[in-house]
Parts: C-alpha cells; structure tokens; sequence
C-alpha cells in the first residue's frame, strides 16, 4: 500500500522529531495514536519489518537505519550483529564464526556506542584490560523489538559514537497492550563437528500483557542457547622485523629483497590447531509498567545475560629461534624471508584450556510524565554491571601445558606459493619401519603456564528529559532539554605464572604411553592451498591436557595454578550533559522543511589508579623462552585529567517532491579514549623473548576523538517496503591516538643474550665451523657455568642493559574519511518476492605503509561492504537468502611477535546465509536456518600476503526449529 500524504499539525510534528522521551527515536507511523492521520503500518512478517524501518527513516531527522521485529519476539537474526551488518555501511566481526562486534562507515567497534533502551551499557571482557567495545553475542535477539542506528549526532542522544550511535529496544507491555505469549524452541548443528553435540537446543519465550484496564503491565523473556563449534586454523604468531643482523655467518643466503628501506621479515613460528569451543547464552528480561493516570507512566525493568565460553584447543608446530640457527635462507623482493630452513628444534604440541563467563546486569527505572498539555518530562535511571572473569579456577581464563617430539635435526618454513607456508623437516632418527618419524618416544614436556584475568564495569546513569510543543502557529514546532549524569567504573585485574616447571625437555620418553596420534587427512584446511594433501607433516600427537598436568605437579612438586593479580587498574569517568534541541516545521517555495539545531555540553572528570608488580629480573629459560621475574610488592600510581565538549547539531530535511527526501546534516561527536590506553603505568612484558621485547605506557590525559561530520542524502520512498537512497558523508577526525615507541633501558634489568659470556660462545662456536644457534649458545653457557642451580641463565651484573620497544598512545593525528552509501529496496507489488541492495564505499588520506617499519596511524576497519537479500513472503512461506561482503582491510595494529609495530591485513570475505519459516496454522510455525553455507574461509596477512598470520577454515551451521504463540 502506497504512503499517504498528509498535512502535519503542529502536535504530529513535534512527535515525529522530538525525543520520544523513552525510545529517543521519532515517532513513527506504527506508534502513532489511533486519532492520528499517519496511517498504521501492521509490522507482521519481512515486508512489514521492512516498511516499518523505512518509515523511521524517511520520518527520522539526520541519518538514521533501523531494523525491527518480523513479529514480537521474532527478530530477523538470533544474533545482532549478524542483523546489523545488512544495514548500509556496517561491517561486522566474528568469533568463532559468530558476529561479535560492529564497524560502522569505516570506524571500528570502539568507535561505536551502543546504548539500551537510551542507557549507556557497560563492557567487560576477560583479558586484563578494560574496553568500550560491546559485544553483540552476550545479548539474545528475542526480547529485541528493534535497532537504530543514528549515523549522524543529536543532542538528545548520549556521546560516544564517531561512527554511529547504535540503539537497542526491547519489548515492553505497554507496545501492543494485548496478550503476547510466544515459545520458540530449536536445534543447532555444526557441519564437520569433531567433538561436542551433533545437535544443541536453544528455547525461548516471551510473555506479555496488561491488565487493570491496562493500567498495569507485566512482560518476561528469557532464552537459552547451547552452541558447540570446531575451528580449524594456521598461525604464525608475528613476523620478526630486521633481525637479520643475527645471520649465522656460515648459511647459505640467497637475497633478492627490494625493499626501499631494506627492512627484512622473520617468521616466529608455524603452528596449527583445532579448537572446540561449547558456548552457552542465557538471557532474560523482566518489565512492569504502571499508567495510574494518562498523564503519569512508570517503567521498571531488569535485564540480565550471561555468556559462558569453554574450548579446548590442541595446537602443534616448529618454533623459529632467528636468523643465527639459520643454515639456508632465502629473502624475497619484499625482504620477507619466505623460505628458511633451521638447525634443531621440537616439533611442539600444547594444550590449552579456555574458560570465561560474562555477565551483564541492568537494573532501570523510568518515569514519563505529562505535566501540562504541551509539556511532557521524563525520568530515567538506571544501575548497569558487566563482569567478565575467567572460570578455570582463581579466576585463571588459560591454562596450557606443553609437550614436545625432540628428533628435529632441522626445520624448514616455505612461504614462496602456497597460502598457508609449507612446513617440513628432516629427522635426526628415521623411523626404520617408515612414517612417521616423530614417534611417542620422542616426547618430553617443557612447561606449563597459567593466565587469570577479571574485568568489572559500572555505569550509574540519570537523564532528565523534557519536550514542549509550541502551540502558536509559527515555524518552532517543539523544543526538547535535558541533563544527565553518567557515572563509569572500571577495573582491570590480571596475572601470568611465567612458566612453570614441567621438566624442561629433560625428560624424552616419559610420555610414550601419554600421547596418541592423530592423522589430518585431505579436508584438513583443504580451502587453502598449503593445507590438506599439501601439508608436509600431515599428522601430530594428542594428550589428556588434565591428567598430563596432574602427572607433571607430582613428578616436579609443582602447582599450576593461577598466580596472584601483578596488575590492577582502576580508570573512573564522571560526565555531567546538558542540552537543548529546537524544532522548526516549515516549507521552502511549497516544499516542506523540517529542521532540528541543537547543542549539548559535556564535562568529563577522569581518574586513574594502578597497582603493578615492577620487573626486577631477566631469565634466560632455555634455548627458547625468557621471563621477566617482578617484584613480590604493588608500587601504585594515581592520575586524574578533565575535559570539557560543545557538541551542536542541525539536520535539514526538505522533501523536493512527494515521496522524495533531501537531507543535510552537519554535526560534531566525540570517541573517548580506549580504556586500555589510560591506565597510569608502564607494564613490560613476562615473556621478553629476543626481538620481541615490549612494553606499554599508558596515558590517562588523552583527549577524546573529536569528528566534525556532514552528510548529504536523497531518498526516494515510491511504495510502502521500497525506496531508494544515496548518500555522501565525510568526516574531519581529530586527535586520533598513534603509539609512539621509544627505546627505553632500565639501569637493573640486563641482558645476558648479548652479554660477554654470550658472545665468547658464538665466537667459539663459528670458528669450530659450527651453526651458533640459541640451543648451542645457551648450552655452552650452562657448561662453562653461568647457569643457576636450575639450569637457567639469569641475568648478571655485568651484562649490557635490555632495551625495550615501549609503546605510549598520544592524540597527535588528524585525518578525513568519507564515502557513498547506495541502497535499494524492491518488493515486485504482490508477487511476495524482494530484494535489497547496499553498496558502501569508504576512502580516506589514512594509509598503512607496509614498507616502513616505524609506527605510523592508519585506521583499522575501513574497507568498502556490500549486501545482497532475495526475499519471499506469501501464502504463509517466507524465505531470505542474504549475502554480505567485506573487501580487504587493515584489521589489527600490532602483531604478537613482531617485536615492533606491524600491521594485520584481513583478506576480502563474503557470507551467504539462508532462512525459511511456514506458517502451519495461526499459532504454529516451522523454520530452518543456514548460516555460512558456502563456508567461507578467513584469511590474515601481515605487510604482505605471503606473511600469514591466521587462516581459518569456518563452518556453515544450521538450525530447525518451531515457535508457538497463544
């Protein structure tokens, strides 16, 4: 049915561009009261979902995208982000083949503030380090009635957002005042799933309605989900940066390396794994609302979600010691050396355990109230907590344990064609009988190692909000005002053993009747070249991570548990908002033109506070690994910064010809600083291994990023599901973090690899003709006695002083990005079928320069997307098939083991899912789901392709399910 036309009053007006007091979004066609001439949209199904978020649009001032319910408790994903990335210009981020978290126009999940029901939520995430960026899969989609995305800044809506401002809604009684009961129940598989369930359950329901001549209401969700998955991946942990100065002098060296800078790239390792992962969800809402006049509302509500992950990941590979175990090398154009070839080495496989719960609760009081006919006030608050811990016992969140085969008489790495480098060896004993050559015999373990962590995150809002309507007949139609109070807290706590005893290698034989082998076969990474029947070592030995480490603790009198907090940071912000905002309905030469200006200041007041263990001592392990030894005691820190914000906005909207829309919005938002980067000390790495010894300083004076923003759009609205748009946006940032590293010597730590002992070895050794790799070196050290009573080489007095790569975030950057969005959205008039279509190009003067090796700012998440949805909806059948796209893009700065800045490129991917649901009877339908069906792989990449950091074979899944309503 095509829109109707209509001559606004001054009441309907003010209500499609005024806050809305407790959604914050324009009123729209669907919401408005039944006297109204707007005519009422019935969202039931696809289409109606659709047409419903296309009047938000069109009616919304600035830029606005919404999705909503396909029917109550019926959202069109089971998880949000996978539903947001259909929407023009967002991008999204899997975890374990999940949607995790949002870009929006080029801008990262940081940069992205998500808000429930108006609230600012907190985050929290199990990694020792606070963050901003929510996560989408800790909340169900069945209590969601519907998602904005505000791509441009208003003063009535929180801060915090550069990219966009993305805001939840849940259900409430008061939305339908009927009876809304619904349960929903459904089974999940995973194709190719090793261990777990074949088939998961995941249940729903919702319960709805009013009662007392609908005075009072009462609504409850709740939802459960069990998922098991299987990852299957290559990984290279970082690509070392010139250290080729450690070449041993008699390799063979073929260099053909153009690099403009000279800079060359060592592989730390090649490894693979297989990780099974069982994850659980549980959410729940309970509101009550109360109308004890028609002038007075009150709502109250509690939210609460629980994310519970468990994995268990076997890895296996070679580790790299550097260039001076190296016997042949070869050094492309790029100076990667992508072809090596080492003496010695243990074909290693480590356990690892991962197990972490995060849980959200939010406790909500708002309180709307009609005090005159043209004045409406509105009270909302609410105490909000997100707490992530790990559950592997005193709070540990990894625990891993190694073993490895010790008859590696050399190791070679071949990055030179395949997509995952080919990775060999050769046997210092063949196996008489043929393969394999590493057999259980071969098996001593090394260490073990154990990581605690634990996040906590308060927000204390309040947000008083009015909206007068101006009953004269002049062009101000309304004027809305407010103030707010948001209070933060979050605290950061995290520990690391440094490796534990489990027998250093000194063992081989010990764990001949411990391990068990496993062949890979032909599918394993068969996506890639370089995996399946390429693979060189095609098979690796398992354990029983647990009775391993059991067996371990009695034999060396050793506990692997977590060891007591080393860091513990503390950052608060206070921030005080108060804003006004004008609307003005009005025509230009017959044209009708709706303008909203508006300016909100905010004052934030930051504290941060620090307790750390201090590094005292650096140990030489063994030939492979290093520890930092701290202090027994906290030394603390105490830090505090304030800011203050003008924020305006204006948004012009002046509809040229019936249905058509053009739009002008101009607006300033801000990001707050990544939490991780305010902390008030200086932290070093415990494992400080050669080439990659780090550390960070933090800084609690940063400024937020400041963005001046234009948008410019022309849509076409020609029925009532279909339209057309295009957009332009740029946006002017200012005061971008780039991390400065500085080369930073401490008087007390020293440096025994370089030392006088350490140097007299290798001379010995080259002129004996022999290769002076780390195993040689270190072995001569613990003969010639520098070793302690453990067989390590701690640091000695006369050694050089270490030097370390420590990284500090400052506001020193500016850049401009902008782009085209370009939507359409078809239905064919009653054939049921559709189609909806987004492209969304992305440019900026940011640009990682791979060929220089200093630290540098370019903006990870930019890239270009693309959507691509068939639909069908008649006769009770409704079916959707969506593709979305990702072009390649600068995911990540930093790799693990680089040992100085570098870069993490993530390969173009592309993901086609699939629904159908019938409706059997008026309460009863059947659905089933695809998701990934094409099972598209991931790919990451360091400076160039052929440095490989990650390639990761995904799953398609599947569901069935049924859903009742009553």
């Amino acid at each position: 049915m095509r829109q109707k036309q209509f001559k606004k009053t001054k009441l309907a007006t003010s209500l499609s561009l005024g806050l809305g007091l407790l959604t914050a979004v324009p009123v729209y066609a669907a919401d408005a009261p039944e006297d109204s001439n707007i005519e009422v949209i019935q969202v039931t199904g696809i289409r109606g979902s659709q047409a419903k978020s296309m009047e938000l649009k069109r009616q919304s001032a600035g830029v606005v995208d919404a999705i909503s319910a396909e029917d109550i408790g019926k959202f069109p994903d089971t998880n949000l982000a996978e539903s947001l990335q259909r929407i023009t210009g967002v991008s999204i981020d899997r975890v374990n083949g999940e949607g995790s978290k949002v870009t929006v126009r080029g801008f990262g999940p940081d940069f992205n503030l998500v808000l429930l029901n108006n609230r600012t939520m907190p985050t929290a995430q199990v990694a020792g380090e606070s963050t901003r960026s929510f996560e989408f899969g800790n909340l169900a989609s069945d209590a969601v009635s519907g998602v904005e995305i505000y791509k441009t800044g208003k003063a009535d809506i929180s801060s915090g957002g550069i990219g966009s401002t993305i805001n939840i809604r849940t259900a409430r009684p008061f939305d339908t005042r009927d009876l809304v009961a619904t349960v929903s129940v459904k089974g999940h598989h995973e194709v190719g799933l090793d261990e777990g369930s074949k088939l998961t359950p995941e249940i729903s329901g919702i319960f709805s309605n009013t009662f007392m001549d609908d005075t009072l209401g009462l609504g409850l969700t709740a939802s459960y989900q069990k998922r098991d998955s299987n990852l299957k991946k290559a990984t290279i942990d970082g690509w070392r940066q010139n250290i080729d100065g450690e070449l041993n002098p008699n390799a063979v060296v073929v260099n053909e390396s153009k690099n403009p800078y000279g800079n060359t790239f060592y592989a730390r390792n090649m490894g693979f794994a297989s990780q099974a992962t069982e994850r659980e969800r549980s959410n729940a809402q309970l509101v009550f609302q109360y109308a004890p006049s028609d002038r007075l509302e009150l709502t109250a509500d509690y939210t609460y979600s629980k994310l519970s992950d468990v994995s268990n990941t076997d890895t296996w590979g070679l580790w790299f010691s550097g260039p001076g175990n190296a016997t042949y090398a070869h050094i492309n154009e790029n100076g990667t050396f992508d072809y090596v070839t080492e003496v010695g080495g243990d074909y290693s496989g480590t356990m690892q355990q991962n197990a972490s719960d995060n849980i959200n609760k939010s406790l909500g009081l708002n309180i709307k109230w009609q005090a005159t006919d043209n004045l409406e006030l509105a009270f909302d608050a609410h105490d909000s907590k997100a707490t992530a811990e790990g559950t592997l016992g005193n709070s540990a969140d990894n625990v891993f344990f190694i073993l490895g085969a010790l008859n590696v008489a050399d190791k070679t790495y071949d990055a030179t064609g395949t997509e995952i480098p080919l990775l060999g060896a050769h046997y210092a004993n063949l196996n008489p009988a043929g393969e394999p050559h590493l057999l259980p015999e071969h098996y001593a373990s090394l260490f073990a190692g154990v990581r605690a962590g634990r996040n906590e995150t308060d927000v204390n809002q309040y947000q008083f909000d009015g909206h007068w309507v101006n009953e004269k007949s002049d062009a101000l139609s309304s004027i809305d005002f407010g103030l707010s109070f948001t209070s933060m807290e979050t605290r950061a706590q995290g520990s690391y053993t440094g490796p534990i005893s489990a027998g250093w290698y000194g063992n081989m034989g010990l764990w001949k009747d411990d391990v068990s082998y496993v062949g890979l076969g032909s599918d394993f990474l068969s996506d890639f070249s370089g995996g399946g029947s390429d693979m060189l070592i095609p098979y690796y030995y398992t354990y029983d991570q647990q009775a391993a480490m059991d067996k371990a603790q009695a034999l060396y009198d050793v506990e692997y548990v977590a060891a007591p907090w080393q860091d513990d940071h503390l950052i608060k912000e206070d921030t005080t908002a108060a804003y006004i905002q004008a609307n003005i309905d009005s025509d230009f030469n017959g044209m009708p033109l709706n303008i909203v200006a508006g300016l909100r200041y905010e004052q934030t007041d930051v504290t941060a506070s620090s307790m750390q263990k201090e590094a005292q001592q650096l140990v030489w392990l063994n030939p492979t690994e290093w520890q930092t030894i701290y202090a027994d005691d906290f030394s603390f820190s105490h830090e505090s910064h304030d800011y203050k914000e003008f924020l305006p906005n204006l948004d012009i909207n002046l509809e040229l010809m019936e249905d058509v829309v053009a739009r002008f919005s101009y607006s300033r938002t801000i990001t707050r600083p990544t939490l991780g980067s305010m902390r008030a000390t200086t932290s070093l790495t415990p494992i400080p291994k050669v080439g990659s010894r780090t550390g960070f300083a933090g800084n609690p004076a940063l400024k937020p990023f400041s963005s001046n923003n234009i948008d410019l759009s022309l849509e076409y609205y020609y029925d009532d599901a279909s339209y057309v748009s295009v957009g332009y946006f740029n946006k002017e940032v200012e005061n971008f973090l780039v991390n400065t590293i500085s080369k930073v010597e401490f008087d007390w730590l020293r440096d025994p690899y370089i030392g006088a002992a350490a140097e007299q070895a290798r001379a010995e050794l080259i002129a004996n003709n022999e290769t002076p790799s780390d195993e040689a070196v270190f072995q001569w050290l613990i003969d010639n006695g520098y070793g302690n009573a453990e067989g390590r080489v701690p640091q000695a007095g006369g050694d050089p002083i270490a030097s370390w790569d420590i990284s500090k975030p400052n506001n020193v950057e500016d850049l401009n990005i902008h782009g085209l969005e370009l939507a359409w959205q078809h239905w064919l008039w009653d054939t049921g079928f559709g189609l909806g279509i987004n492209y969304t190009l992305v440019s900026g003067d940011t640009k990682y320069d791979v060929e220089r090796v200093d630290e540098q700012f370019a903006l990870p998440g930019m890239s270009d997307s693309a959507n691509f949805s068939v639909f069908y909806e008649k006769d009770g059948l409704q079916a959707r098939l969506a593709y979305n796209w990702r072009d390649t893009f600068l995911s990540g700065m930093g790799q693990a083991e680089a040992g100085g800045p570098a870069p993490q490129f993530t390969e173009a991917f592309g993901q086609l899912d699939l629904s159908v649901s019938y409706q059997l009877t008026d309460n009863l339908s059947i659905f089933a789901e695809g998701i990934n069906i094409l099972e598209q792989e991931k790919r990451v990449y360091g400076r160039y392709e052929e440095q490989m950091l990650l390639a990761q074979q995904n799953a398609a899944r599947y569901a069935i399910g049924a859903r009742y309503s009553f």
